[in-house]
């Protein structure tokens, strides 16, 4: 089960940058490679949701319920498809003058074959690119 940690410092409040997060329905217009996001149950602190990702035409679907606990840290757990388990953490650290420090924790499992074993790298990857892409948002949605 490999895990690792992916860190950005955002320019902007924790709580904005948290409901940015949280809002899985959006992912698709600005994380690259997010197909769906469908939250199939919506009960406040806990979010059950069908997601698709993937990348030219291999395309990962899995289902996952998040417990957000607002504005510190998201919670979240999974699996399905070729990822037998997903395990993720996003932490939200408040600093001085609007600043926050956003921590994307992952630790997963996929199902054998060929394929899991080259998805490592790719994960880890995908992983940085969606980090990147909630500051590039955080920037673009937050600023003025």
């Amino acid at each position: 089960m490999p895990s690792f940690t992916v860190s950005e410092t955002v320019h902007h409040p924790r709580p904005a940058v948290f409901d940015l997060v949280a809002d899985i329905e959006r992912y698709p217009e600005f994380v690259p490679g997010w197909r769906e996001a469908r939250v199939l149950s919506d009960q406040g602190e806990r979010r059950e949701v069908e997601q698709a990702v993937g990348a030219g035409p291999v395309v990962l679907r899995f289902r996952t319920e998040a417990r957000l606990e607002r504005p510190e840290r998201i919670d979240i757990q999974g699996g399905g498809g070729a990822l037998k388990r997903l395990h993720q953490v996003w932490r939200f650290e408040e600093h001085p003058e609007g600043v926050t420090r956003v921590e994307l924790w992952t630790d997963y499992t996929l199902r054998g074959g060929p394929a899991a074993a080259a998805a490592g790298p790719f994960f880890r990857q995908r992983t940085k690119e969606v980090v990147a892409a909630f500051r590039r948002r955080a920037d673009a949605v937050l600023a003025g």
